[in-house]
């Protein structure tokens, strides 16, 4: 039997905010996705380099979820409501922005 990677969670995480947006709209499919999953694999990311490398195909799948309108809008509303490390914070900025780098 295979062990689980669990830094390659986020792939059904996406799959599964498409049908959280589809069913229960576009807030409940960012919150989901972005406001618990994407910022708490960020904060592993710190201290796990599997997860770091696997944050720009998370944020890369996002945004095939939401279009950067809805992402911008939402992750500037994080910013100004939540604690955030400096990486989530960078993970929100490069989600609301053109690009998927991340330090």
């Amino acid at each position: 039997m295979s062990q689980i990677q669990f830094e390659r969670k986020w792939i059904e995480q996406c799959a599964a905010a498409r049908r959280v947006k589809e069913h229960f709209g576009l807030t409940n499919a960012l919150d989901y996705l972005i406001g618990e999953k994407l910022l708490s694999f960020a904060e592993v990311a710190e201290r796990s380099a599997e997860f770091k490398q696997e944050l720009p195909d998370f944020l890369q799948e996002s945004r095939s979820v939401f279009r950067l309108e809805e992402t911008g809008e939402y992750a500037a509303l994080l910013e100004q409501t939540r604690p955030l490390s400096p990486l989530q914070r960078e993970v929100l900025r490069a989600l609301s922005s053109a690009s998927v780098h991340v330090h």
